[in-house]
């Protein structure tokens, strides 16, 4: 009598190793087969990752995220590859003006590695060519009899501050002129906490205007002119 709680002996029908586990579907083979004829991992030939050349952020899925290393990049750009229950490691080296990227995957008892060819490709990220653009939608005229020259400073400090919270709100200029100082900021965002600090500060007489720059499919475009007199 054959005891029903006995475990089968499991061969590979490849190998024909002995092992204790078999992976697959239709054709179960041992963990050193199975990688051989199906992929843990699904990489490319080449793998593309776009930098910003000013910043230095790189773009995924569209939008410019915060990795700056090459490994940070690296890990952000192959999470894109990534499966359930299997985990990777990845090492790169150059070779010939060249650069490789040699994907370890892990599956339970199964492991396989993929070789890819890396390649950086560089452009200005928006904030980057807006900024370096001088582009602006709001301006911010300083007028008075106090100390500007003291609150340009301040201002300049805030919009500092500011843009280290997010690159896109950023000051893109300041111009002093015999009536005060302009200041050029990138959104409204900015304009708005550097309201506040002033009038956190002083006593200020603020004023909004909108003068027209252009058109856009046939609409007619207004930037923000914001007065203030301390």
């Amino acid at each position: 009598m054959i005891n029903s709680c006995m475990e089968l002996t499991k061969f590979c029908p490849r190998c024909g190793k002995e092992t204790d586990r078999l992976y697959g579907n239709k054709k179960k083979l041992c963990p050193d087969c199975y990688p051989d004829v199906n992929k843990l991992l699904e990489i490319p030939n080449t793998v593309e990752i776009d930098i910003c050349s000013i910043c230095g952020r790189m773009r995924k899925k569209g939008e410019w995220i915060e990795e700056y290393t090459l490994e940070e990049q690296l890990a952000a750009k192959f999470e894109e590859f990534s499966e359930p229950e299997t985990d990777m490691e990845l090492q790169y080296w150059e070779e010939n003006e060249k650069m490789f990227v040699k994907v370890h995957a892990f599956k339970g008892d199964m492991k396989a590695d993929y070789d890819t060819e890396l390649k950086i490709s560089k452009e200005q990220c928006n904030t980057c060519s807006q900024f370096h653009g001088g582009f602006y939608k709001v301006k911010l005229q300083l007028r008075g009899e106090g100390n500007l020259d003291k609150i340009s400073n301040q201002i300049a400090d805030k919009a500092a501050e500011v843009t280290n919270e997010g690159r896109k709100n950023f000051l893109a200029n300041i111009e002093k002129n015999k009536n005060g100082y302009d200041f050029y900021l990138s959104t409204e965002t900015i304009a708005r906490e550097i309201l506040g600090m002033l009038k956190n500060k002083y006593n200020v007489d603020v004023k909004r205007s909108y003068e027209l720059i252009g058109e856009d499919d046939g609409q007619r475009v207004y930037r923000n002119v914001i007065s203030v007199r301390v």
